[in-house]
């Protein structure tokens, strides 16, 4: 390994700071560190054997878009909060982390990414654009109700009416679809979960699908009346406005996300601590 491209959110005097401290910590081991910034062409980012991201899961969220075509393994060093993503805390990474990640302590794991597409009239008028954690479709200011239909593959599902629709990784069931009163969906399972936003029945519950077909949504609305606001949103970064009957197909990205994890910090572990579970 020699080179390596360092993302963090300029914007954020702390993780800057911390940033600049990793990279000079890097570069005393002999290592060449770019820091991104601004839009990575993919000729640019794939001249780098690993990306590493410091700060916290936004920051995460943003380098797993760039990483995951590239096929470059992804570390992740908090200096942010949260931090369900990242492997390792900035303070430790300076004191010990850098030279044991070159020793090989840390391993990588794969996370399923989902592409998604906005269709309006027969044409594309957003992405494929990738998501880590989920496509949230979700009315706007107003404060009504809209309604959305959802088929998996060719098999109708469900026309859900409420504050809207979250559809989910395993890595995002941790994110907002668990705020929403998700299921907590261990990360090397090729599931999706779709789970309702505040519905006006109690009767519909978050779903638990393979990703070997694709999901769409369908914008629809009760009366011909009706010009609902609403937005759809990827790992609460990007945003769209939608249109009644504009189609949102979201299928899982045939390359996964290779993800750095500290096998002394297991899955279950960094859940009891993030979510505060009571231990033995």
């Amino acid at each position: 390994m020699r080179s390596i491209l360092l993302f963090h959110n300029p914007a954020k005097e702390k993780e800057y700071s911390a940033a600049e401290n990793v990279r000079q910590a890097l570069v005393k081991l002999g290592l060449k560190v770019v820091m991104a910034t601004g839009q990575i062409s993919t000729r640019a980012a794939g001249k780098f054997d690993l990306a590493l991201a410091v700060g916290g899961d936004g920051t995460m969220l943003a380098a797993a878009r760039v990483s995951a075509p590239l096929g470059l393994a992804l570390l992740g060093v908090k200096s942010g909060h949260l931090g369900f993503l990242t492997a390792v805390e900035s303070d430790e990474f300076l004191q010990e982390g850098a030279g044991a990640f070159l020793n090989g302590r840390f391993e990588v794991e794969s996370r399923l990414l989902i592409e998604v597409t906005v269709e309006r009239s027969g044409r594309s008028v957003m992405g494929p654009t990738l998501a880590l954690n989920d496509c949230v479709v979700r009315a706007g200011r107003e404060a009504r109700a809209i309604l959305v239909r959802a088929h998996w593959g060719k098999s109708y599902l469900a026309d859900y009416f409420g504050d809207g629709l979250i559809v989910a990784t395993p890595t995002g069931s941790t994110a907002y679809a668990l705020a929403a009163q998700g299921p907590i969906v261990e990360p090397s399972l090729g599931a999706i979960v779709l789970t309702p936003i505040c519905p006006h029945t109690l009767a519909q519950r978050p779903l638990v699908l393979p990703a070997s077909q694709a999901v769409t949504l369908t914008l629809g609305r009760r009366h011909e009346t009706e010009t609902p606001q609403v937005f759809v949103s990827l790992d609460g970064q990007i945003t769209a406005a939608l249109k009644v009957h504009d189609k949102i197909h979201i299928r899982r990205y045939p390359k996964p996300l290779k993800l750095y994890g500290d096998p002394r910090r297991p899955y279950f572990e960094v859940l009891r601590q993030k979510l505060r579970w009571g231990g033995a």
